[in-house]
């Protein structure tokens, strides 16, 4: 029998975003899913990165090669006032130049991508059918995003 301690699990870092939202109803209870300002998808995504030190320099150093290039002077997003590009990266905020330049730093690092993907008329079918079933039963958003991340997690 061994006395030495079990090997610690190595420390593993995931990064975490969504795309949309998991609004379905408006105040009045009326659904908005797929009106203006309202996606038809909402999306949460994981990314594992075998070295995010590594990732983090290359995109440090990406980002101070892009605010020193004239091309982007005058980049909205590029500004630090603006407190977009400047700072962080975000595909929203960024130009298809930047996406670019970013997805190529991406590439030349080990990733890992996992995602949950709900239609949300769909969840508003379900959220419905629990009504009819139980009127006292309220959608609330949260219970949407912890279904999402606790099967983003499970393996």
């Amino acid at each position: 029998m061994s006395s030495r301690a079990p090997e610690p699990e190595p420390i593993r870092r995931y990064f975490v975003d969504e795309a949309g939202d998991p609004t379905l109803f408006d105040r009045r209870g009326n659904v908005v899913v797929g009106e203006q300002g309202c996606s038809r998808f909402f999306m949460l995504g994981l990314l594992h990165a075998t070295d995010p030190g590594a990732l983090a320099r290359d995109l440090a150093q990406l980002r101070s090669q892009l605010l020193a290039d004239p091309y982007f002077h005058k980049v909205p997003s590029m500004q630090p006032e603006a407190h977009k590009t400047a700072l962080f990266f975000h595909a929203k905020d960024d130009v298809a130049e930047v996406r670019r330049e970013v997805f190529a730093v991406l590439r030349r690092h080990p990733l890992r991508f996992f995602a949950e993907v709900r239609e949300k008329r769909r969840i508003v079918t379900y959220v419905l059918q629990r009504n009819a079933a139980s009127p006292e039963y309220r959608y609330h958003a949260n219970e949407l995003y912890d279904t999402m991340v606790s099967r983003l997690f499970k393996n």
